[in-house]
């Protein structure tokens, strides 16, 4: 049997973001030998395992897992699993490693490379732009592998400043790799895929949604030596980005802003708390250079940069990549709201959407082919927390508790209970941190807690 059925069978069982695979594999060692254990010997290894997740892994059919694989190696999909030589050995070391990647175009070597993540907001001011297209460009020029989002914004424009520099990029995205999202993007994605790569650990067919994109984050930062943010305020999703860097151990940079401007207060927090501020990417890539000598060059950068970029230059990077302008609702070029090159043009459809309605949303034909039998929806998380002093809790706490999903961040508004508030809800939420049983997060995400987690955490008090 090919061995990446039953690690795609593993990743859908205990869906994307969730740390159960690791804790899995040590104990049964291999994804083959958890796809042939039974329920009882599951139920014997594995600690109070929770139900939801017990019911999933004693489900061996695998019909799901092939049929993925099958429209993946039709299409040139590579489905990376850890046993595989090309699987990025930075993710190695991340508690919630994910267990299968998709990707298309040209994998760099992670090892050998400098790869430096740069993220940001969605609605960056006409100094963010520059910056993120400044240190793109630097970083292109000087060898390093530049991995982002793909997201509208600083993202976007980080990855144009790259690419015109002739660099590397990889995007990985919060959706199935067969979706291009968000659509505006559909040239800056044709033109990573040429000389970089597009990841994903969503099975095909997963639409993009809200909580899949902090969970991406930390493969974001997971595949990076160094993350840095150039733009953002303090509800910014790069602040999740940002956390989980410290939390693997990365080198993280913020770019200063203006101390007033909301874009500017989420960088400036960071670097007030310990990030090494920036002007360039000279700055990040002289830590690197000895590191890497062979890849990363930093005359070659400081060349790239010489002669500042004029607004001029910047926009007509924008518009040959129809990467999205600094004022977030107007788009440059000739995307899917239409319009001329060289002008901007209000948007009047929105902005997302839950899925592709036209084959134009596609890359080409000969990379990717649309999976239109495989509707596969991204899986819950099934890993529960551990009730922590729960006979001190109040029913709202523990419904609360109960409507969130272990692993997986979210915010307070997302969260829905019937018949509490929303400032009931946060009234729940204070309690339920202040006994552990959930952690605010960066931009005021919360965290259900796993019942591995807490255990340790308990280990380490005694």
């Amino acid at each position: 049997m090919d061995n990446r059925i039953a690690w795609v069978w593993l990743s859908l069982a205990c869906g994307a973001g969730s740390r159960a695979p690791v804790n899995l594999l040590r104990v049964f060692s291999s994804a083959e030998n958890i796809l042939k254990a039974d329920r009882k010997t599951l139920s014997e290894k594995l600690d109070k395992p929770d139900r939801g997740l017990l019911s999933a892994l004693s489900n061996k059919d695998t019909s799901e897992a092939q049929m993925i694989l099958q429209r993946c190696d039709e299409n040139n999909v590579l489905v990376l699993t850890p046993a595989d030589p090309r699987y990025p050995r930075a993710l190695y070391q991340l508690r919630d490693a994910p267990c299968v990647l998709y990707a298309i175009g040209y994998l760099p070597d992670f090892e050998k490379n400098c790869c430096c993540a740069v993220v940001g907001t969605r609605k960056m001011s006409d100094y963010g732009k520059g910056m993120a297209y400044s240190i793109g460009r630097g970083l292109g020029a000087g060898g390093a592998v530049l991995v982002s989002g793909l997201a509208l914004g600083v993202d976007g424009m980080a990855m144009a400043g790259a690419l015109s520099a002739g660099g590397t990029t990889v995007g990985v995205l919060g959706c199935g790799i067969d979706i291009v999202y968000p659509g505006e993007h559909k040239e800056l994605f044709s033109r990573v895929i040429k000389t970089g790569a597009i990841i994903t650990e969503y099975p095909p067919g997963t639409p993009p949604s809200g909580r899949n994109f902090p969970i991406r984050n930390r493969i974001i930062s997971g595949l990076s030596d160094a993350v840095v943010i150039v733009e953002g305020d303090l509800r910014s999703g790069a602040l999740i980005t940002a956390r989980h860097a410290l939390y693997q151990g990365r080198e993280l940079y913020a770019v200063p802003g203006r101390i007033g401007d909301a874009g500017a207060a989420g960088t400036n927090l960071l670097i007030k708390t310990g990030a090494q501020a920036i002007t360039d990417a000279v700055d990040v890539l002289k830590n690197y250079e000895f590191i890497y000598p062979h890849s990363v060059r930093v005359k070659a950068a400081e060349t790239a940069m010489e002669g500042k970029a004029t607004p001029e230059d910047v926009t007509d990077v924008a518009v040959r990549m129809n990467v999205s302008t600094p004022d977030g609702p107007k788009y440059y070029g000739q995307g899917n709201y239409g319009g001329k090159k060289g002008t901007t043009v209000p948007r009047e459809t929105p902005r997302r959407t839950a899925k592709p309605k036209k084959e134009k949303n596609l890359p080409s034909k000969k990379v990717l082919a649309r999976f239109d039998e495989h509707k596969a929806e991204a899986k819950r998380n099934m890993i529960p927390a551990n009730p922590v002093a729960f006979d001190l809790l109040d029913d709202s706490a523990k419904n609360v508790y109960a409507a969130m999903t272990a692993d997986a961040p979210c915010l307070a508004d997302d969260i829905r209970v019937e018949g509490l508030s929303f400032p009931d809800i946060l009234t729940a939420l204070t309690l339920l941190e202040l006994c552990g049983a959930v952690e605010c997060t960066a931009g005021n995400y919360y965290v259900k807690r796993s019942l591995t987690e807490i255990s340790g955490a308990d280990s380490e008090k005694e």
